[in-house]
């Protein structure tokens, strides 16, 4: 029913403290009031999108779900120049390299872009598990997408389910983030491995096709016979080891002593350039994701984990 009178200021007030929330990276005001509400409560009800043997494992492992945590980020790209359209150097003017090999440059504003708004993503997460009360979240899912009604508008989504532990007494200021399964959280726990935090980056590179490549896909003898691209190939190369550098540089910080679970996944566009004089080469922009659980080994590390236990990881019970 229409309102009358104008905006309830009650509710213009509340709009004021979701986007100032927004804006420091938390999440709105009903999204903490809720979860604020249900850790006080202390109810044992819960939701997860844990399947039945998860559910099972993870309380096996010692571990309560609790209720079904999320992080999302809607984010604008700026704009972004293309390598070729710069002006002068490797791919401005006709210079092309000595050995007329195409050239990798990554795309730093769609990059950081895609870096900042999982960043945002996942602390929200990380926010709404704090306020649950849990220790860990399993099994997080990030999805991830472009909008075509917005230009330049991309999306995160990360879902998982916050836990708490019974079994061990943690203290961590964090809660523990993986993209693990509750059967490998499970296994990890108990063979003496604890997560320390969801590692994730994106790479986004402009991979241009360069003389020889061209020579070869459109040569007088091009279709007869099968024949690699090398400037992809390199391209991708190049990309992978651009966001696994990056990946590695975040599970250093968190003192990790490896990764598990990491996931690769790669998608691509083609640009199509115009060389002058009619000729025209087709190059791909690559966007390269990487995903992983950043673990300590608890038991035999030779450096204290961050996290602080009162019972060790093994359950003598069940080993």
């Amino acid at each position: 029913m229409p309102r009358r009178g104008g905006p309830d200021p009650d509710e213009r007030r509340r709009a004021e403290q979701s986007e100032a929330a927004l804006a420091a990276g938390g999440i709105p005001l009903a999204a903490s009031e809720r979860l604020d509400a249900f850790r006080a409560s202390g109810e044992r009800f819960f939701t997860s999108d844990l399947s039945v043997n998860e559910l099972v494992v993870t309380r096996d492992a010692g571990f309560r779900p609790l209720t079904q945590v999320m992080g999302t980020c809607f984010y604008r790209t700026g704009w972004q120049s293309y390598p070729w359209a710069r002006g002068g150097g490797w791919l401005g003017g006709s210079g092309w390299g000595v050995s007329g090999a195409g050239e990798t440059v990554e795309l730093e504003q769609q990059t950081d872009a895609w870096n900042e708004a999982r960043r945002l993503a996942v602390g929200r997460l990380a926010e709404e598990t704090r306020r649950a009360g849990g220790d860990a979240v399993v099994g997080v899912h990030l999805r991830r997408r472009h909008h075509d009604w917005a230009a330049g508008l991309i999306e995160f989504v990360v879902i998982g389910t916050a836990v708490r532990s019974e079994r061990y007494e943690l203290e961590t200021a964090e809660p523990a983030l993986s993209n693990l399964s509750g059967q490998d959280l499970s296994k990890l726990v108990r063979h003496g491995y604890w997560p320390v935090g969801l590692v994730a980056a994106t790479t986004v590179a402009y991979v241009a096709t360069g003389s020889n490549q061209q020579f070869r896909s459109t040569g007088l003898f091009s279709s007869w016979q099968n024949q690699e691209m090398p400037d992809f190939t390199r391209g991708v190369y190049d990309a992978r080891a651009l966001a696994m550098t990056r990946l590695g540089q975040q599970a250093r910080a968190l003192d990790a002593h490896g990764v598990v679970g990491v996931t690769i996944e790669r998608s691509h566009r083609e640009i199509e350039r115009d060389r002058g004089g009619g000729t025209k080469y087709t190059d791909l922009i690559i966007e390269m994701h990487v995903l992983g659980t950043a673990v300590v080994e608890v038991e035999r590390g030779a450096e204290r984990p961050p996290v602080s236990m009162a019972l060790q990881l093994n359950d003598p019970e069940r080993t």
